[in-house]
């Protein structure tokens, strides 16, 4: 009796323990991304300072797409849609439900505060602290592209880290569809002329360094907090 007791109390104990975000083993690998990120940030943010036309780079990749897509299709406003602030609440209301469904709180802090640190970051910090414009508003990194590559990224870690499915392979696929739709979104805001090539490539290594962080930050802090939430038996 005693045993089956301690073996419940162990099972719940586990289900109620702190599943990390981010796996022990790619966590080095992941600072190196987020430092990768910021760098492509800075770099091109001291680039293209206080300028208002396109660089060589950005008309190189933008006559790429826009050889290959044409504007005002509607599967293309559809995707650039997305970016938008009501849309971009629903994904992230989305995806931090699902994650509240499954018990995942870390995802939904995951979700909701990743989100919306690298908009601010992106809308409030560095597009009035670079100063590149486009048709007269500020466009460098893309607020749009932050947006969605932030729910993404968020959604591709929950995705990989499921408990479900039990193959990998399969939650690998699955967490790379929402990153397909977040760079799909990117070519969207190219082939519309609404930003440049550098602004969408900006807007989402914002979101990434932003959203890997919030998850290595969840993944060192979660438990500590949560075992200081547990009462003292």
């Amino acid at each position: 009796m005693v045993d089956a007791l301690g073996i419940r109390e162990a099972v719940a104990t586990d289900a109620n323990a702190y599943r990390p975000l981010l796996a022990d083993r790619i966590r080095g690998p992941v600072v190196v991304v987020i430092f990768l990120a910021i760098i492509v940030v800075a770099v091109l943010g001291m680039r293209y300072a206080n300028q208002d036309a396109a660089g060589s780079l950005d008309r190189m990749l933008d006559a790429i797409i826009r050889t290959h897509i044409r504007r005002d299709q509607p599967l293309i406003r559809a995707l650039v849609s997305l970016g938008n602030p009501l849309p971009a609440t629903v994904l992230v209301a989305a995806v931090a439900g699902a994650a509240a469904v499954a018990r995942r709180w870390s995802g939904v802090v995951l979700t909701i505060g990743g989100t919306l640190a690298a908009v601010t970051v992106s809308e409030l910090i560095l597009k009035p602290l670079v100063g590149r414009l486009r048709y007269g508003h500020l466009s460098f990194p893309s607020g749009h592209s932050t947006a969605v590559a932030a729910v993404a990224i968020a959604t591709a870690i929950l995705l990989i880290g499921a408990q479900r499915p039990c193959s990998i392979t399969l939650r690998l696929v699955a967490g790379l569809v929402p990153v397909v739709v977040a760079a799909c979104v990117a070519v969207g805001l190219i082939a519309e002329h609404i930003h440049y090539a550098t602004d969408t490539l900006a807007g989402s290594c914002v979101a990434l360094a932003t959203v890997l962080t919030a998850a290595l930050f969840l993944d060192v802090f979660g438990p500590r907090l949560r075992r200081g939430s547990q009462p003292a038996l």
